[in-house]
């Protein structure tokens, strides 16, 4: 069986930043990236494989995504610890932030 977990039983976190350039946004989300991985195996000794989501599954409008990963022995599969979102310039667009 798959465990189903609630809300409830883990932490939702976003963190939302502006940048004038692609380099100093994927340096936010690298930065973002192993923060999240620290936390898990420093703080919550649960060991996690950093990487990249699929472009179906990366955030929808965004340029990539970042992902935490942490291995089910039970199932054999994995769950998702946490995610960092490089949007790029779409979103800022839409709201006419120019640098």
């Amino acid at each position: 069986p798959t465990p189903f977990l609630r809300t409830r039983e883990f932490l939702w976190q976003e963190g939302h930043t502006a940048h004038a350039t692609f380099e100093d946004a994927d340096d936010m989300v690298m930065k973002a990236l192993d923060l999240y991985r620290r936390v898990y195996e420093e703080l919550m000794a649960v060991p996690v494989v950093p990487g990249y989501k699929t472009e179906k599954e990366k955030f929808a409008g965004g340029f990539r995504t970042t992902t935490v990963e942490a291995y089910i022995a039970g199932s054999g599969r994995a769950i998702q610890g946490a995610t960092s979102h490089n949007l790029g310039q779409n979103f800022g667009k839409m709201f006419d932030i120019k640098f």
